[in-house]
């Protein structure tokens, strides 16, 4: 009998055994190519096309069995053997894949309870295979011998295959699943670490920009407050120069308003001196008594200061007081203490004024007030006209006190 197709290899996995398939050279791919050869097959398994079959043609597999590939139609043979040893569980399935870039090639994946249970059920389905698409010659397969002796076959083994199988497996699951933990977590302290560096250089650079900032706001307040007291400085200073300026403004004025004072006192005074030297007081020798307009001019003038003249270094006589009932002189008689100068003429006599209140004597600004003298009793005369003699009759003008 020629070989039908060829496992090439065989997974088995925790729930599932892959094998690997690939279609001899010159071999029908699918059942439609020899439907003797399939219906060999359905007289073998008639249970076969009641299989659940998830296909496009139907949801049994009666319905795609005449127009499949091989591959699938090894799938449910063996998926059929071992539901009839009743110890490979429940719900037995398979499921078939094409190999992309081989068109010959397959995989055929069985639920696997027992290992040697599926592949020995997979070598069955193959050897079936190969009988029913090369002539279906003798001996023809016997299904129920087959079945027995897949049952015979597990139980020999026993359950200590399975059970150390099952343990090799799951520790090489484990570590497996331990080295891939590792690796994830020394992945995931990686990722940490250099996210913790990153953090760590985001925060010195964060607090590098904060102190930048602190520094340049400290420096602004500094800035601030510098020109707050430059500004400060110098409103104190155009204070100073205005007070000082108003000050001198000030002494200025008041400066100005004394030298004004003073030269209108020296303007008084000066207008007051001529006058006084145009209005010379006159002593009239016969009477010795100042003369009405002389009288006058002293009242115009009362910043004038006048006095009587006196002699220099000649102190006046003291006189007598004459006697209330002295006869007067005769005509042409001589007085006793006339000079031997002719005498003057005597001029007319004024007629009698009325008495006057004596004039309070002006006290000039630089001089202290001088008491005003009691009016006396009895005035003296003044001296006569005979008595200027050391005078050699000049009579000088009123003298100024300054």
């Amino acid at each position: 009998m020629a070989q039908l197709m060829d496992i090439q290899r065989v997974e088995i996995g925790p729930e599932n055994l892959t094998a690997r398939v690939r279609m001899a050279d010159g071999a029908p791919l699918m059942t439609s190519e020899d439907l003797q050869g399939t219906t060999r097959v359905y007289r073998l398994l008639p249970h076969i096309i009641e299989h659940a079959c998830l296909g496009d043609a139907g949801d049994t597999f009666k319905a795609c069995m005449g127009n499949t590939e091989l591959a699938h139609l090894l799938e449910h043979v063996t998926v059929e053997l071992l539901a009839q040893t009743d110890i490979a569980g429940d719900i037995t399935s398979g499921r078939t894949f094409p190999i992309e870039g081989d068109p010959r090639s397959f995989d055929v994946e069985i639920s696997c309870k027992d290992d040697v249970l599926t592949v020995a059920a997979l070598l069955s389905a193959v050897w079936i295979l190969d009988w029913a698409y090369t002539d279906g010659g003798d001996p023809v397969p016997d299904v129920d011998a087959t079945v027995d002796g897949l049952r015979n076959l597990v139980a020999s083994l026993g359950d200590e295959p399975g059970t150390s199988y099952k343990e090799k497996v799951k520790g090489e699951i484990l570590a497996d699943v331990q080295r891939e933990y590792q690796e994830a977590l020394a992945m995931r302290e990686q990722e940490i670490a250099q996210r913790e560096e990153e953090i760590e250089v985001a925060r010195s650079e964060a607090e590098a920009a904060a102190r930048e900032r602190a520094e340049e706001r400290a420096r602004e307040r500094a800035r601030l407050k510098e020109e707050r007291r430059r500004a400060e400085e110098e409103a104190r200073a155009a204070q100073e120069a205005a007070r000082q300026e108003e000050e001198r403004a000030r002494r200025e004025q008041e400066e100005a308003a004394e030298a004004a004072r003073r030269a209108e006192e020296d303007r008084l005074f000066e207008e007051v001196a001529r006058e006084a030297e145009r209005r010379t007081t006159v002593l009239m020798p016969d009477e010795g008594r100042e003369s009405p307009e002389a009288v006058q001019a002293s009242r115009d003038l009362p910043d004038a200061a006048v006095i009587e003249w006196q002699p220099k270094d000649v102190a006046p006589e003291p006189q007598a007081e004459p006697e209330a009932d002295a006869p007067a002189p005769a005509a042409g008689e001589k007085d006793a203490t006339a000079t031997s100068e002719p005498a003057p003429e005597p001029a007319p006599e004024p007629e009698p004024e009325p008495e006057l209140e004596p004039e309070p004597r002006y006290a000039a600004p630089w001089e202290d007030e001088p008491e005003r003298p009691a009016a006396p009793t009895n005035a003296e005369p003044l001296p006569d006209a005979a008595d200027t003699s050391g005078s050699e009759g000049h009579i000088p003008g009123p003298q100024r006190v300054r």
